[in-house]
């Protein structure tokens, strides 16, 4: 389930200026980063481990990355936004189809000022569970509101301060009928993401909410480890 999760992950690939202009950071090509992921299961049952994500040669505006667990994950930068695309196994890269779908998979939109506004598509990663033998992962698509509410936040990660960071809230909404005896569950995403103008995706704070005792509530928090 942890691997589903549709994280906001570094987009070191990026300098925005102060004029909101943005290029690409091309001195991060061959570079590999880290990151700390906290997750917490409806039975405040915590694991945290490690993710790395490495950076491969960039080809105009596409920048394809390599996950730990070997996913292929495609940054596209468009004039409207950047964004992130995870290609399934045997997938071509097709520039076509990353083009169609890049609107609801930005993970920031352009102007990066305070009210910008889009939406994403995104998936829960809730399970439901009855008794000790019978869970199913909820899988359930939802649309989030994304925000960019502020562009000069100072953040503390692991004891350094990160300034003049890009604040994004998102939230969506969903339900569904699991069927008798269960009523239908509403369920909620409630995320914040946290950009360094210098240093990217430095924390991504995901809580997913419900109002069943079967589904329950889960976290997940990904803070980027800094030397």
């Amino acid at each position: 389930m942890k691997k589903k999760i549709t994280s906001l992950i570094l987009l070191f690939f990026l300098i925005i200026s102060c004029n909101k202009e943005t290029k690409h950071l091309v001195n991060n090509i061959g570079k590999t980063i880290f990151y700390e992921i906290e997750f917490q299961d409806k039975d405040n049952n915590k694991d945290i481990y490690r993710q790395s994500y490495h950076f491969l040669p960039s080809q105009k505006n596409l920048i394809p990355v390599i996950k730990n667990n070997g996913e292929l994950i495609v940054y596209l930068q468009e004039i409207n936004g950047i964004s992130k695309i995870a290609i399934k196994d045997k997938q071509l890269v097709n520039t076509e189809n990353l083009t169609r779908n890049h609107d609801l998979k930005r993970v920031i939109a352009f102007p990066v000022s305070v009210g910008t506004e889009w939406e994403t598509e995104d998936v829960t990663t809730i399970q439901l569970k009855m008794g000790f033998d019978r869970i199913y992962n909820t899988d359930l698509p939802v649309k989030l509101n994304n925000k960019i509410i502020s562009t000069n936040e100072n953040i503390l990660v692991n004891g350094n301060k990160v300034s003049d960071c890009i604040e994004i809230s998102s939230y969506g909404e969903t339900s569904f009928i699991p069927g008798p005896p269960l009523d239908k569950i509403k369920i909620e995403i409630i995320s914040k993401t946290w950009y360094s103008k210098e240093l990217g995706v430095v924390r991504y704070e995901r809580e997913e909410k419900s109002d069943s005792a079967t589904t329950g509530n889960i976290y997940y928090n990904k803070t980027l480890l800094i030397d």
